[in-house]
């Protein structure tokens, strides 16, 4: 079989055709050292595994889950992990797989002549290569590792169905957990004229902020559980439930607020900088709608021609399943 893989650093994007339809599953990055016991988790589906002599288990609300927010997350062991991890959220029977992977553009292009960096090319493949076993379970054999940029993919249905001219120039903005990409593609996909990446910027400083302002109100939590707050931000019972420290909620909402803006003005400014006059804009990843209003602001006279597309974080692992995983 083969699997369309958006191998991010919060989540794992994965997408495969089966009985002609593509399928989606989003499966989220939360690891830890040692393994868990499954003594007192009857039904539950435990996964602990091990990488050389190293053992690792998938912990949702761990206070010491490993963090992934680093571009080393791309060839090291919290990347294997996560996508043997993910593999096995689709309900497939384990079995020889080829995959499709994805490396951010700072990594896939040479800053210098925007060629294709083959040594972090050969790296991911390698890294995905490795050896690591499930505890009393099966995994997924991966038998060959295709690596793709990320991003531009994202948007190529919604181009080619656009009905925009051969000189309508669109920026395409990724905003992923640890990284920001951006992209210039004229026409529908005739061309892609300049790429940009900041390795610097991305949903992780609004997460990093949501956890030390947890800790700060008694409540230490994982990235994942984090992630899940600034989600439901606006809903105040799942706040409640998080938050220990009930005298604290506001507060540590109103970071959250106060960060997702600091990264929204980041990321316009990085977007204007790169692209004074687009004239479309299209928002991908994970971080997508946390930016949305901040990019309305910066380019005003586009209006409706600043597209949020549907489902962003899924989209890129959907567009790469379509057009090469078929």
């Amino acid at each position: 079989m083969k699997f369309a893989i958006d191998d991010g650093s919060t989540n794992v994007k994965i997408s495969w055709i089966e009985n002609d339809k593509v399928h989606c599953v989003t499966s989220p990055n939360s690891f830890r050292k040692d393994w868990k016991s499954a003594a007192l988790i009857n039904g539950k589906k435990i996964f602990n595994y091990q990488i050389g002599s190293t053992k690792y288990t998938f912990d949702a609300t761990s206070d010491r889950a490993l963090s992934t927010t680093h571009v080393a997350y791309q060839y090291d062991d919290l990347n294997l992990l996560s996508v043997h991890h993910a593999l096995l959220q689709t309900g497939v029977s384990p079995c020889p797989v080829s995959i499709l992977v994805t490396l951010p553009i700072t990594e896939y292009y040479n800053a210098d002549d925007c060629q294709k960096n083959e040594a972090n090319i050969a790296r991911k493949k390698e890294n995905l290569l490795r050896e690591i076993s499930l505890n009393k379970g099966e995994l997924f054999e991966i038998v060959d590792v295709e690596v793709l940029p990320e991003s531009l993919p994202a948007v190529l249905t919604t181009l080619v169905d656009s009905g925009i001219n051969a000189f309508t120039k669109s920026l395409v903005i990724d905003v992923g957990g640890t990284t920001l990409d951006m992209g210039v593609i004229v026409g529908e996909f005739d061309d892609v004229s300049s790429v940009y990446g900041n390795a610097t910027i991305g949903v992780s400083m609004v997460t990093d902020a949501a956890r030390k302002a947890l800790a700060a109100a008694d409540s230490d939590a994982s990235y994942l559980v984090a992630n899940e707050l600034i989600k439901h931000r606006h809903d105040r019972e799942f706040a409640c439930e998080v938050i220990n420290d009930l005298s604290k909620v506001d507060w540590v909402l109103e970071c959250i607020e106060n960060k997702i803006q600091e990264l929204g003005n980041a990321i316009a400014y990085e977007a204007k900088t790169f692209m004074r006059n687009p004239n479309r804009v299209y928002l991908v990843g994970g971080g997508a709608m946390l930016i949305e209003e901040a990019v309305h602001a910066v380019y005003p006279s586009l209006g409706e021609k600043i597209v949020l597309l549907e489902q962003p974080q899924e989209a890129l692992s959907r567009e790469i399943c379509c057009y090469h995983a078929a």
